[in-house]
């Protein structure tokens, strides 16, 4: 399991229990540490954002960037 990097804000990641659904994506973190993750696929009622232990999070893997020719790659930064 790769550990979620602490200061990386826009990773979308699942319960490392529960993998299941759209991901969710950290949008914050609390004075303890642990990441504010909005999840898109649940209720209003349930709430949107919870927190959580990083070392409880999986990075979401099947993310991937396939249209880099939309861009001009003097831009894109290295």
């Amino acid at each position: 399991m790769e550990r979620i990097s602490p200061n990386r804000l826009g990773v979308r990641v699942y319960l490392a229990n529960c993998i299941a659904g759209e991901p969710g994506v950290i949008v914050g973190y609390d004075r303890s540490g642990k990441a504010q993750v909005h999840w898109p696929d649940l209720y209003e009622e349930m709430g949107k954002d919870t927190f959580h232990a990083l070392d409880t999070l999986v990075r979401d893997e099947s993310f991937v960037v396939s249209q880099l020719d939309l861009f001009d790659m003097d831009e894109v930064a290295a």
